[in-house]
């Protein structure tokens, strides 16, 4: 058997990764081919040919990501969800040069691992996680939808989206792993296939387990993340209803934080979700206690056998713990430190009860929170 370096595909097209916008769709076919063609240099070793490959690629990722930004500011103008992509783009070619810069003088072996997780992870979560959301928001958007409502859709529709990254995860994997075995048996002797073949199964388990957290989990603040929100939130409604107890769920949102961003910058504002996502990490300690970032500066939490005075308490806590982080917000017009707005819900939900009815009521006493002055909790049924 005889398989050219040129016909190994680690990253094969996938319909799964289309998102709906032509363009989009286009480019990242283009950029995954350049991934494929950056593994398949790596495992030749020829240096000229690996910095061709990398400048063609980051050149090619720069034209790629102004095209999709331009097309993004059309429908969210200075929305979060624009921002946070914003940063996920500046976050790859730094990332990409550094893998360049600091595997290049290690075993062949070890370079290839570490560029193909990486690529994995870049594929699955941005490309079908991001993506595909902000394309069904425009989906929506074109359907007649205001830009809120067109985002709450495409979060509930992206709910199944593991099922879908999963399988294409596999699907990859499995591509990977038929292919690296045909190399194996082409350049070395059995005992030799054997044993590497046993630490490549071990490597991948413990890539598979990396994923597994990264998609549950906020890249930037260690939080559990909305979409893990949602199966969270579905599984802890289900357990509440069947034993009728009470599920609360705490939606906070940091005051002025647009300010903090136009003034200070957008990485001390990372900076200060970072801090944020720190303490309510502390906070929640309780079993049945879970926080999450829900998207920009919007933070959840739920927790299960609170009554509502008892959520009241809570997010008192929450409220005063954070502020007590003394973080300065000098363009705040409430406090001289950054400060947060809490709306809560505490019930024993029905079979109509949904995420959709909780986060309504939520939102709504967040609303009154802040339309109140700010810094306070609203904790109702």
């Amino acid at each position: 058997m005889n398989i050219l370096l040129d016909e190994f595909e680690v990253f094969p097209w996938n319909k799964n990764f289309e998102i709906g916008i032509e363009v989009i769709d286009e480019q990242h076919k283009v950029l995954i081919s350049l991934l494929n063609e950056l593994a398949s240099t790596l495992t030749r070793g020829n240096q000229i040919e690996i910095n061709h490959v990398f400048s063609e690629l980051a050149k090619y990722a720069e034209y790629h990501f102004e095209t999709e930004e331009a097309i993004w500011a059309d429908y969210f103008g200075d929305d979060s969800w624009l921002s946070s992509h914003q940063l996920s783009h500046s976050s790859f070619l730094p990332r990409v040069i550094e893998l360049k810069e600091q595997e290049i003088n290690k075993p062949q072996a070890e370079i290839i691992e570490c560029i193909i997780l990486f690529l994995i992870r870049w594929l699955a979560f941005h490309i079908m996680d991001n993506d595909k959301r902000m394309g069904l928001c425009i989906q929506n958007i074109h359907n007649g939808m205001p830009l809120e409502q067109a985002k709450i859709a495409a979060d509930k529709k992206m709910s199944g989206s593991i099922r879908i990254l999963i399988e294409t995860v596999m699907g990859m994997y499995d591509s990977l792993s038929t292919r690296t075995l045909a190399l194996m048996r082409e350049s070395h002797a059995r005992q030799k296939i054997e044993k590497e073949l046993h630490k490549t199964n071990k490597q991948l388990r413990k890539a598979n387990l990396r994923l597994e957290s990264l998609s549950i989990t906020d890249q930037l603040t260690d939080l559990f993340n909305r979409r893990h929100f949602n199966s969270v939130f579905m599984r802890e409604i289900k357990r509440a209803r069947r034993d009728k107890t009470p599920l609360a769920l705490i939606i906070l949102d940091i005051d002025f934080f647009k300010k903090i961003n136009d003034n200070y910058g957008h990485s001390e504002g990372d900076r200060i979700l970072i801090q944020v996502g720190q303490q309510l990490k502390i906070i929640c300690q309780r079993p049945g206690d879970y926080a999450f970032r829900l998207g920009g500066e919007e933070f959840g939490v739920i927790s299960s056998n609170l009554s509502i005075h008892g959520t009241a308490e809570f997010a008192e806590i929450i409220r005063k713990e954070i502020e007590n982080l003394n973080i300065p917000n000098k363009y705040s017009s409430i406090s001289q430190y950054l400060t947060v707005s809490i709306g809560s819900v505490t019930k024993i939900p029905d079979e109509i009860d949904t995420i959709d009815n909780f986060m309504s009521i939520a939102d709504k006493h967040l609303y009154k929170a802040k339309e109140s002055g700010r810094n306070q909790v609203v904790a109702k049924e």
